[in-house]
C-alpha cells in the first residue's frame, strides 16, 4: 500500500483562492494563515454595562422621586394645617434627590464615556447608558435655566 500519512493535497499556489479572507481567515506571509478576531467574539465593557445600570437606576430614582413629591404635594393641598412646614420639607426632599441623582448621572455619563474607549469591547451598552445619562443631564439643565429664568421674572 502507498499511503503517506498525513495525506497529500492539492494547494493552489495562491492561498488565497482557496482560503478566502472573507471566511474568517487571514493569509500572512509565508507562515500559513492566522484567525481573524471577529467583533462578535468580543466581550461586553464593564463600564459600558456599569453606565446602562446607573442610567436605569436614576431613571427609577427620578420617577419615584417625583412620585412621592406628587403625593406630598396632594396630601398638603387636600389639608389646610401647617401648610408651610410640610410643604417645605417635600420641595426640601424633592430637591435633594434630584441633586443626588444628578450627581450620580454625571458619574454614570463618565463611566459610559470609558465604556466607549476601550478596545475590542462591545459598545452596545456604553452608547446606550451615555446617552440616556446624558440626555437626563441636558434635562436637568434645562430645569435649572428654567427655574432661573423664572426666578428673575
Amino acid at each position: 500500500m502507498d499511503h503517506q500519512y498525513p495525506p497529500k493535497t492539492d494547494l493552489p499556489d495562491n492561498p488565497q483562492e482557496s482560503f478566502p479572507a472573507a471566511a474568517g481567515m487571514q493569509p500572512e506571509t509565508n507562515q500559513g494563515y492566522a484567525y481573524q478576531e471577529n467583533k462578535r467574539d468580543y466581550k461586553h465593557s464593564g463600564p459600558g454595562i456599569a453606565s446602562f445600570v446607573i442610567a436605569l437606576v436614576t431613571v427609577i430614582g427620578y420617577a419615584i422621586s417625583f412620585v412621592y413629591a406628587g403625593m406630598q404635594a396632594s396630601s398638603i393641598l387636600s389639608s389646610s394645617n401647617d401648610v408651610i412646614n410640610d410643604s417645605s420639607q417635600a420641595i426640601m426632599l424633592l430637591g435633594l434627590t434630584v441633586l443626588i441623582l444628578a450627581a450620580v448621572n454625571v458619574a454614570g455619563a463618565v463611566v459610559g464615556i470609558i465604556g466607549l474607549t476601550l478596545r475590542r469591547r462591545k459598545k452596545v451598552f456604553a452608547i446606550i447608558g451615555t446617552v440616556i445619562n446624558a440626555v437626563i443631564l441636558l434635562l436637568f439643565m434645562l430645569m435649572i435655566a428654567t427655574v432661573l429664568v423664572n426666578a428673575g421674572a
